[in-house]
């Protein structure tokens, strides 16, 4: 029971906040939950602790005398605040402090597993959440303001700013339909860099979202290794053909302005373009 309550000592302040020591370098959002944890979160913790390999959570309910106990996954649903869950290693905790949301936070891997949809997303869903609920829970929004996404959800490229990954997609974009970057350099950049987008948070939009969903779906159509083509697979001239069209209908939705200034930028910082 001493190592317990120690925990509680590393993961809360005093004054029953996530400890900034313990939250440092670990992602944390908010999420919408009602007056019990409810199935939804369970499941988000339960991905977690199995992509970690915990197997037992504990818990304290937080008062003068918190009593923790240990129990094992998934996550109870029935749990009401204000409680404490934590993963043994404390790599990981749930903070439910009243009605309305709840703090989780833990490691890249706990979190990646947690919050698939990505950290800024769940943010920026939550911040819609707070608005609405804003008459019944008027806390909720203070709540939102200190978890803001860190991203704004870009919709057009003269938004995208030049040191992202996002911007890297553009450039490749710009270098494939040009013909000056091959189609298997190209697919593996695009995955590279896609991968690197989900690291960072970044968020996408309308238009820009619409382009980037039809050059996803068409590179899960193309094989790089021609030894490993399907009949039906996509060949790289019609890779090329198609991206080229989707590419600039995309471009024609957008402003005038807007397109004339797309794709003007330079490879986002530590992504190398395997043309080089």
């Amino acid at each position: 029971m001493e190592r317990q309550i120690q925990d509680l000592a590393v993961l809360l302040t005093p004054d029953g906040n996530l400890s900034p020591a313990w939250l440092s370098g670990k992602p944390v959002t908010p999420l919408a939950v009602g007056d019990r944890l409810d199935v939804t979160l369970a499941n988000r913790v339960t991905a977690g602790c199995r992509s970690t390999g915990a197997t037992h959570l504990r818990y304290a309910p937080l008062g003068v005398d918190p009593v923790v106990t240990t129990r094992a996954i998934p996550a109870d649903a029935a749990t009401r605040p204000p409680t404490l869950l934590w993963t043994p290693d404390r790599h990981a905790a749930l903070l439910f402090p009243v009605p309305g949301h709840v703090l989780l936070a833990g490691t890249k891997p706990f979190m990646t597993a947690a919050v698939p949809e990505g950290i800024d997303a769940a943010r920026a869903r939550f911040t819609r959440y707070a608005r609405r609920q804003a008459a019944r829970h008027p806390d909720l929004l203070a709540v939102a303001a200190a978890y803001a996404p860190t991203h704004h959800a870009w919709s057009h490229p003269a938004e995208v700013p030049p040191d992202t990954a996002t911007a890297h997609h553009l450039h490749l974009l710009e270098e494939f339909t040009h013909g000056t970057l091959p189609a298997p350099a190209f697919a593996h950049a695009w995955w590279q860099t896609r991968r690197t987008t989900e690291s960072n948070g970044e968020r996408i939009r309308g238009p820009l979202e619409e382009l980037f969903d039809r050059v996803f779906l068409l590179l899960e159509d193309y094989e790089v290794d021609p030894e490993l083509a399907e009949p039906t697979d996509l060949t790289a001239t019609e890779l090329q053909a198609a991206v080229s069209e989707a590419y600039r209908n995309g471009l024609a939705g957008l402003p005038v302005a807007v397109v004339a200034v797309r794709c003007c930028t330079a490879p986002a910082v530590g992504v190398v373009s395997p043309s080089t």
